[in-house]
C-alpha cells in the first residue's frame, strides 16, 4: 500500500496494506496507554517525506486524535531525527523521535535532551487496537484547518478526483506535491480508493521512475 523511495541513497521500502494496518494499531495503542493522550488531543507532526508519514497519520486517527504539521502548541510533537534537533534547538522539549531506518531499526545517533526515540515503544505495543474506536465526527486535523475523520475522507476523494487517481490507481506524492496534500496523499487518499501510494523523498516526475513503480497518477 506504501512504498518510500529515496533516489539518492536508493532506498527503497514497502509495507502492505496488513503491515501498516499493524504499524497504525501499534502507534494508537501507544499514543493512549504510554503517552496518555485522549481522543481529540493533538499530535504535531514533523516528520519527512517517508513511510512513517503514511504509518504516524493511521496510528494518530486510529487513536482518534488529531494532526497537526504546523505548530508545536501539541500534546505530542512527533518528528524525525533531524526535525528533532531543530525542535530542541528552539526550546522543544518532550519530542518523540521517529527513526527512519529503512527496517524501522531504533535510532544510532545520539539525540537532543528532551528527545525521546519512541521505536521500542511502539514496537512493544500490542498488534490490535485495545481502545474505541474513532468516529468520522472526531477531529483529524486541528488548526486552522481542521476537519473531522468524515471530512478528510471526502477531501481525498475530491483529492483523487482531481489527480485523475481511479479506484485501485498509484500516487506518485514527492516534494513537488503541495505541503497540505502530501500528508493526504500518504495515506487517506490511497485508503478511499483502494490503491497504493509512493512517497518520494526528491522530485519523482523521471519516466523511469514512473514507469518502474508503475505511477497512474502524480500528486499536483
Amino acid at each position: 500500500m506504501v512504498t518510500y523511495v529515496n533516489p539518492v541513497s536508493g532506498e527503497r521500502s514497502e509495507l502492505s496494506a496488513a503491515s501498516l494496518a499493524n504499524s497504525a494499531a501499534k502507534i494508537a495503542n501507544a499514543l493512549r496507554s504510554e503517552f496518555d493522550l485522549e481522543p481529540g488531543a493533538v499530535v504535531g507532526l514533523r516528520i519527512p517525506p517517508h513511510w512513517q508519514r503514511a504509518a504516524w497519520c493511521a496510528g494518530t486517527w486510529t487513536a482518534g486524535c488529531a494532526i497537526d504539521v504546523d505548530t508545536v502548541e501539541a500534546d505530542l510533537i512527533v518528528a524525525g531525527p533531524a526535525e528533532a534537533r531543530t525542535l530542541a534547538e528552539a526550546g522543544a522539549r518532550d519530542v518523540a523521535v521517529v527513526s527512519l531506518h529503512p527496517f524501522g531499526l531504533p535510532i544510532a545517533e545520539t539525540l537532543p535532551a528532551g528527545c525521546l526515540d519512541v521505536t521500542l515503544t511502539v514496537r512493544q505495543q500490542p498488534d490490535a487496537y485495545l481502545f474505541e474506536p474513532p468516529g468520522p465526527d472526531d477531529l483529524a486535523i486541528a488548526g486552522t484547518r481542521a476537519a473531522t475523520q468524515g471530512d478528510v475522507l471526502q477531501h481525498a476523494a475530491d483529492l483523487a478526483e482531481r489527480w485523475d487517481l481511479s479506484s485501485g490507481g498509484r500516487l506518485l506524492v514527492d516534494r513537488l506535491t503541495r505541503p497540505e496534500d502530501a500528508w493526504l496523499g500518504a495515506f487517506a487518499v490511497p485508503l478511499v480508493i483502494g490503491g497504493s501510494v509512493v512517497i518520494v523523498d526528491g522530485i519523482g516526475d523521471g519516466a523511469e521512475l514512473r514507469e518502474q513503480e508503475r505511477i497512474t497518477a502524480i500528486a499536483r
